[in-house]
């Protein structure tokens, strides 16, 4: 292990490429929403539906950080009526409305503005051998649980 202040140096380092990767992300996935005619919160909503499935709308809202009742019913309208989306009953629980994602129009009109960005990001990948790969799937897995609970912080502290 190298000194303190070599570490401390290479946390900050590493600080800071977290923060421009995060001015990057929202940067790139605001044009890509603008690309597509809807808001980034709509792309959020669309990628939540692409990894984890039908969700209810309030659910939804919570996930993406926007008010339960106008907000969410206003952005799940925008997105069905573009549609890349679907509402539909709750077989479980009729009462219950799930919001689906259309996979076929995502797929045609979402995947391919980030077919680029996946690429650039492989290639560069590509110098890691299986290990690294674990590794920093790992540390982005720990860095998204932090940004979850570092969240939900902020909104209990309301």
């Amino acid at each position: 292990m190298g000194s303190g202040n070599t570490r401390s140096s290479a946390l900050n380092l590493l600080q800071t490429e977290f923060r421009v990767q995060t001015v990057r992300t929202i940067t790139f996935h605001t044009a890509v929403a603008a690309r597509l005619g809807i808001t980034p919160a709509d792309l959020s909503c669309l990628n939540v539906l692409s990894l984890e499935g039908p969700h209810t709308p309030g659910e939804l809202a919570d996930r993406i950080g926007i008010t339960r009742g106008g907000a969410v019913t206003a952005m799940i309208d925008r997105l069905e009526d573009a549609g890349y989306v679907h509402r539909r009953r709750d077989t479980a629980d009729r009462r219950r409305v799930l919001v689906e994602l259309d996979a076929t129009r995502a797929a045609e009109l979402v995947s391919p503005l980030f077919q680029g960005m996946g690429a650039a990001v492989a290639a560069r990948l590509s110098k890691y051998d299986d290990a690294d790969l674990r590794l920093l799937r790992d540390m982005l897995a720990d860095v998204n649980e932090a940004a979850a609970e570092a969240t939900g912080a902020l909104r209990d502290s309301r």
